[in-house]
């Protein structure tokens, strides 16, 4: 297999996985959004009069939640700083060992031993 062939290849099965990678975050932070809306909702209708219903209502961007925004942000952050560089650095080494090995294979080796073990088994 030749080299281009072989780079074609890492990139196009790191792109597929980086898509369904990127599909499921999207997802699953559609969820989470989802259910911080709902216990917004809930939270709001369960203390009727209170400052908590007036400051969801008067503004919707208004939130109770400060102190989980906060860690959010400081887990987004430390997740874009120190995580994502990391799996990313083992990632690249990952595929371009795979895209080594692929490369480094004897093609007239490795039909010769299918053929061996075709004949042997038929």
């Amino acid at each position: 297999m030749s080299r281009p062939a072989t780079i074609a290849t890492g990139l196009l099965v790191s792109g597929a996985i980086l898509y369904q990678f990127r599909t499921e975050l999207t997802s699953d932070m559609r969820q989470v959004r989802n259910q911080l809306n709902d216990v917004q909702n809930r939270l709001a209708g369960s203390v009727p009069g209170s400052k908590i219903t007036n400051a969801l209502t008067s503004h919707p961007t208004a939130s109770i939640l400060d102190k989980p925004k906060e860690l959010i942000e400081e887990s987004s952050t430390y997740i874009q700083s120190r995580v994502l560089p990391t799996v990313k650095d083992t990632w690249n080494s990952h595929v371009i060992g795979l895209a080594e090995n692929v490369n480094e294979l004897d093609a007239e080796k490795i039909q010769k031993l299918a053929k061996e073990a075709k004949d042997k088994w038929l």
